[in-house]
């Protein structure tokens, strides 16, 4: 897609300086500061439990861990600082 864009003086002159600092080109700027924008509303309109929904199953550990989880802190730092 092709895009056609005015820029008041102040934006114009942050692309440029971007340009310089990161050594790519407008497009390439252009097109990172729009996934990051991206990126960061399409996580705010998640909630807290979508968030962490996407941890679940995510880790390796005890199978009794959620009930078990002091006792094993307390037995992995009496092992690193015993």
């Amino acid at each position: 897609m092709r895009v056609n864009a005015r820029l008041d003086e102040s934006t114009s002159a942050e692309l440029r300086q971007l340009v310089r600092g990161t050594g790519w080109s407008v497009t390439d700027v252009i097109r990172e500061s729009i996934h990051r924008l991206y990126l960061q509303e399409s996580v705010q309109e998640r909630t807290p439990a979508d968030a962490f929904a996407d941890l679940i199953g995510g880790f390796e550990g005890p199978a009794d861990l959620s009930t078990n989880y002091k006792v094993d802190l307390r037995n992995t730092l009496s092992r690193k600082h015993g």
